[in-house]
């Protein structure tokens, strides 16, 4: 699910041409769409960036580079395992990590790099239009980096959910400007009725028409672009684009903030997860760690839909509260090992995921009983190995977790305390209604209408409370493929 590079990266099949060629040239085209796309997002360029081509040697360097950098050598060589431990691949060919690469690299079709303010492209055959709409999609990032720094959005998480969170923010922000800028170009004026039916056709009709890209990276896709362009499409409904701006002060918490908007406006907070340390754990010595993370409710969803289970994917990862994994690899023979522990909303929540994710174990274990799982209250504890699963599963038993609340949306001047002032500012638009005309939806925490008693409560709870930003920085298998979608615009 994570541990790829950061930067922002646009991939679609373009063929390589020759250097002679005589190639569109980027400055001009960016001078021209640079005041159309500060127009749509309402931002200004405030700082000088460059936008160039590169040769294949230059790119394919620069992102070898930074999945070196990103992803752990021991996922890189044990990658059909680790991916078919979690349940995001089975069947078929083994899996391997170079060669995926090599098809990302082959279909690379722009990238906007923070470290060097640069916006890249490849020296290939691309229609005019499909240039300029990347070009939009790009000068987008530009403009979120200047203004709120997208290292900063993605050093701010603390796992591979939460990072593809607020990858979700800054490729959504990106893509529906994209959309927009285009729309406005072809003289397509859509109300916000039809523009919302336009992503969910969007979301509910793209298909992987290749084989090249694994299934489970193409939906991770559309949850960080498109369901993310559902995000910030509701973030831009409640309050314009100031209120998508504020998102990157506050950002979602976890990919079921981005699936479900309105539990990102209610403030709901998520389980922090951790699970014992390994070293005095008498299986220890046995056993390789090959990587500690959370899937969230993307994640889940994805592995559901991995194994087609009967029950509806979005149904059995309703409900998420929280989870971690643990996967590891016997130092003898490679035997692969499992250990998830989730949490949920509710007892029936957690009841309706078991029992969907009993029909996985299932297909993934053919009969044998080399796994356990066990529903405690709201919790569902899941090991899965061939070998010391008893032991697996008492070291998943010992399992610590605290509540996790998203603070910032109460912090309405932006000092980092839940205080006075924000007290203040929340008193004097008590009694709004969406009817009003200073009606402010910050202050309409559960997204009713009405800033009432119901937010007051909210707020109360996390009255006199500092926010800690964290700074633990963090990377993610992320190619960032728009894949045939240029066509959604032409």
């Amino acid at each position: 699910m994570k541990k790829l590079c950061r930067i922002a990266i646009i991939i679609i099949a373009i063929p390589s041409i020759a250097l002679s060629q005589i190639l569109p040239n980027l400055t001009a085209l960016s001078e021209t769409i640079k005041p159309q796309v500060s127009s749509t997002r309402s931002l200004n360029f405030v700082q000088p960036f460059t936008i160039r081509y590169r040769t294949n040697a230059e790119i394919t360097a620069f992102i070898n580079s930074e999945f070196d950098r990103s992803v752990p050598l021991i996922i890189r060589q044990n990658y059909d395992l680790f991916i078919r431990a979690i349940g995001l691949h089975h069947g078929g060919i083994p899996f391997d990590f170079e060669a995926m690469k090599r098809t990302l690299l082959d279909q690379v079709g722009a990238y906007y790099d923070p470290a060097t303010r640069s916006v890249n492209f490849p020296i290939g055959s691309i229609s005019i239009q499909q240039l300029q709409v990347i070009i939009a999609h790009e000068l987008t990032h530009v403009l979120q980096d200047q203004h709120f720094g997208l290292d900063r959005l993605l050093d701010s998480a603390t796992n591979s959910d939460q990072i593809l969170a607020h990858q979700a923010l800054a490729e959504g922000d990106a893509t529906l400007v994209q959309f927009l800028w285009s729309f406005d170009r072809a003289g397509r004026a859509m109300s916000d009725a039809q523009l919302q039916r336009f992503i969910n056709n969007i979301i509910n009709t793209a298909v992987n028409e290749t084989d090249e890209i694994p299934d489970f990276l193409f939906e991770q896709q559309i949850g960080i672009y498109f369901r993310g362009m559902a995000f910030v499409f509701a973030l831009k409904k409640r309050g314009g684009w100031a209120t998508v701006n504020r998102a990157y002060t506050t950002p979602p918490m976890s990919m079921e903030h981005i699936l479900h908007p309105d539990k990102y406006f209610a403030g709901e907070s998520l389980e922090e997860i951790a699970l014992p340390d390994l070293a005095n754990e008498p299986f220890a010595e046995d056993w390789e760690l090959l990587d500690q993370d959370t899937l969230g409710e993307l994640g889940l969803r994805i592995i559901f839909n991995t194994f087609d289970v009967n029950t509806p994917s979005h149904s059995a990862a309703a409900g998420w509260h929280g989870d971690q994994y643990a996967v590891f690899k016997h130092r003898e023979d490679n035997t692969p090992a499992l250990v998830l522990f989730t949490t949920w909303d509710t007892e029936r929540d957690a009841t309706e995921f078991k029992t969907a994710y009993e029909d996985i174990l299932s297909i993934k274990h053919l009969g044998s009983t080399d796994f356990k799982i066990e529903q405690r209250g709201t919790d569902v504890l899941i090991a899965e190995s061939s070998r010391d699963l008893d032991l697996l599963f008492a070291y998943l038993k010992k399992v610590r977790f605290t509540p996790t609340v998203a603070l910032g949306i109460f912090d309405f001047d932006g000092d980092l305390v839940i205080g006075f002032t924000d007290f203040l500012l929340f008193a004097a638009h008590f009694g709004k209604s969406s009817s009003d005309p200073d009606f402010d939806p910050r202050f309409d925490i559960d997204a009713d209408g009405m800033v009432g008693f119901s937010d007051f409560l909210a707020f109360a709870s996390a009255f006199g409370k500092q926010i800690t930003p964290n700074s633990k920085p963090a990377v993610v298998i992320d190619p960032h493929i728009i894949h045939r979608t240029l066509g959604f615009v032409r």
